[in-house]
């Protein structure tokens, strides 16, 4: 996938990344739950379905972020 760089100091640019597309009948939904999480996990809904880019993701996050997700779609 591609990630934006910035918009204030690069508007436009964009980095090679690696992420995470979900597919989901009620892909908003599943995107505002990810919202309500702690800390907050944000992506973009693109061609009906949601995209987390893992460029800024931490190895040290990685257990959380799969956690958050499973636990959203085990209840959508």
């Amino acid at each position: 996938m591609e990630s934006a760089v910035g918009g204030g100091s690069l508007p436009g640019q964009t980095l090679p990344s690696v992420g995470l597309a979900i597919r989901a009948r009620h892909v908003d939904q599943v995107a505002a739950a990810l919202r309500r999480q702690h800390p907050a996990i944000i992506g973009r809904i693109a061609e009906g379905e949601l995209l987390l880019d893992l460029r800024t993701v931490a190895p040290e996050e990685d257990v959380t972020l799969c956690k958050a997700v499973a636990s959203v779609l085990g209840r959508a």
